[in-house]
């Protein structure tokens, strides 16, 4: 039953709801005339037995997204998975730092989403969007909100890089190898012995950081790939997918390399053993490919992931069956091999453009 009073020159209007087993109330006051007041009410009570109705909380937005992610996402995401999670509580915490779960409005969430977008790729907006709207809706479930705030709100951000970006073309991709192969294994980096591995497997950095001496088979010639190196939290953590525990054919000349940098260090765990007998960060192996390339005078800068684009696009612009270099690189299956090396190298493109011209002119 609602209550309705005037209170100085203007009306207030109380709603009582039993919630959690105790009497709450739900007050709203400010209204001009006696009619808003009850308007208000029957809009509440219609709420309440729809069971809609939100009660006035302290809770702030960037407390619950916490206390929800601690309770319902802690205890079933990997450490690596977290760092994503706690990354958006800190966006959460800088831009709502003193505002109430049930003050997220559409509108500010939008003007956040806006000014994420200013620094940040849209893949990566998306994603954001996508997580919170999870916490809207673990909100509107216990009571919180009663809208969710997230809907039909727009992505902005920075669009990706092109394709043509993340490799390198044959020439320079030749050049890479050169270049690391003139530098004597007796001063060789270890990021570079990291960059030649990954330039002629395709495997991932994690991968590459994660070897160790055994998953070596200098008898067959290849590596096998059965683990990763979080290097965050230093410590060995499974593959990305199943499918990625493989086994990776290697030229003979890598691995008699490869055998040769053993013996000048037989007592390293790891084969790519840096600083404090762990693996190089991926940002050092990074820094030594951008010097790497700058030294050769490369058309394009790329980070040491783009290694593993080069070494796919490279072998399926030379005709290598599709589902040979999917197994390779670990995909799951060679629809993700499609979708990800839709594009060709400059060469290959222009064989296909003169192929297809010639085809068509003797229709």
């Amino acid at each position: 039953m609602a209550s309705i009073y005037k209170r100085g020159n203007t009306w207030t209007a109380n709603i009582f709801v039993i919630k959690d087993g105790k009497r709450r109330r739900k007050t709203k006051s400010g209204f001009k005339t006696k009619a808003q007041a009850k308007g208000w009410a029957n809009e509440m009570e219609v709420a309440k037995q729809n069971n809609t109705l939100t009660l006035r909380s302290d809770m702030l937005f960037a407390d619950f997204y916490d206390n929800w992610f601690v309770t319902f996402k802690a205890p079933t995401i990997t450490k690596a998975t977290s760092r994503w999670y706690l990354y958006v509580s800190k966006s959460i915490r800088n831009y709502f730092p003193k505002t109430k779960i049930e003050d997220v409005t559409r509108i500010n969430f939008q003007s956040f989403l806006n000014s994420f977008g200013k620094t940040h790729g849209v893949n990566t907006a998306r994603k954001m969007r996508t997580l919170i709207k999870q916490v809207a809706v673990a909100a509107i479930a216990d009571g919180y909100i009663s809208k969710d705030f997230t809907y039909r709100t727009n992505i902005t951000g920075q669009e990706p890089k092109s394709a043509d970006l993340k490799f390198l073309e044959e020439d320079d991709m030749k050049a890479l190898a050169d270049y690391i192969s003139s530098k004597p294994l007796t001063i060789r980096a270890v990021t570079d012995m990291m960059i030649i591995t990954a330039l002629q497997s395709g495997a991932r950095y994690a991968e590459i950081a994660g070897l160790e001496w055994p998953d070596v088979n200098f008898e067959k010639g290849f590596i096998r790939i059965e683990t990763t190196w979080d290097q965050f939290y230093k410590e060995f953590k499974p593959t990305k997918t199943k499918s990625s525990i493989r086994n990776i054919d290697m030229p003979s000349s890598y691995m008699d390399e490869l055998y040769d940098w053993h013996q000048l260090h037989p007592d390293t765990t790891f084969v790519f053993q840096g600083k404090n007998d762990i693996p190089p960060t991926s940002n050092a192996a990074n820094k030594q490919l951008r010097r790497d390339l700058d030294d050769i005078g490369a058309i394009k800068i790329i980070t040491f992931h783009g290694l593993r684009h080069t070494h796919a696009s490279w072998l399926l612009a030379h005709d290598v069956d599709l589902h040979y270099v999917s197994e390779r690189l670990g995909h799951s299956n060679t629809t993700i091999t499609l979708n990800t090396y839709s594009h060709l190298l400059k060469t290959r493109r222009n064989s296909e453009i003169d192929k297809s011209i010639s085809l068509l002119s003797n229709l």
